[in-house]
């Protein structure tokens, strides 16, 4: 066998098992190995990127994160089951609520218990456009800052704080939220799945074009297609509201 040839296999036998390496790491993190799909930010990552940012350490980051999560969690929970719980809101990045036609009893006609509309801020920062003509853009305004529930700084500075002897500041609650949206704008404008392990994942959705209803007023309306942030409910969220 000529000395060429035998890199030649050698070279192969080696691509084989970096690829084999490569796809085991994969699947164990529950990634997608398809050329052009999306790779998952989990929690431990989007914490490490967050306290590079914001300056904070992570067990901070993820006080914040917990304290994000926890509220949005327990307001979605407590609301009526047969029409939709209280909306909630993070100041700047978007609204969370019941999804309609979800009664909490198997009876579910949507995929997801629970709806998210991107903030404008956050649609802005994504670069994407809420469709021309379809009060869209109007209306995710009205919802983030007339939410039931609205988590800004003072609200995770006092989730921090409760049961514990310390907590985050007011400051470093800005920190951390102000990263925790830089973060994700960044990572979704790469492409990437950004997921909290059973809170639920954010994504870059391509949305058809389609006949909706204003959420306040029941008109009708005509709904442009466009790009949108997707929000897949996890596991444990999923059954809180259920």
């Amino acid at each position: 066998m000529s000395k060429n040839k035998l890199t030649q296999n050698t070279l192969s036998r080696r691509t084989v098992l970096r690829r084999g390496a490569v796809l085991s790491t994969c699947l164990a993190l529950g990634l997608t190995t398809t050329t052009g799909q999306a790779a998952a930010m989990n929690k431990a990552e989007l914490i490490e990127r967050m306290a590079s940012e914001a300056g904070l350490t992570k067990d901070e980051i993820d006080m914040a994160l917990d304290a994000f999560t926890d509220v949005t969690t327990k307001a979605l929970k407590k609301g009526d089951r047969i029409k939709k719980g209280d909306s909630v809101a993070l100041t700047g990045f978007g609204v969370f609520s019941r999804a309609p036609g979800f009664d909490g009893k198997g009876n579910d006609v949507v995929r997801s218990p629970v709806d998210f509309d991107a903030c404008p801020e956050f649609d802005a920062a994504l670069g994407l456009s809420p469709g021309n003509g379809d009060g869209r853009r109007a209306e995710a305004s009205s919802r983030c800052h007339k939410a039931d529930v609205v988590i800004d700084t003072e609200r995770i500075a006092d989730e921090t704080q409760r049961g514990r002897h310390s907590g985050l500041s007011k400051a470093d609650s800005k920190k951390a939220l102000d990263a925790f949206i830089s973060v994700t704008t960044k990572a979704l404008k790469g492409g990437d799945v950004v997921s909290l392990a059973g809170f639920g994942s954010f994504s870059i959705s391509k949305r058809s074009a389609r006949t909706g209803r204003n959420r306040d007023t029941g008109k009708e309306i005509k709904i442009a297609a466009k790009n949108v942030v997707k929000f897949k409910a996890g596991a444990e969220l999923s059954k809180a509201v259920n």
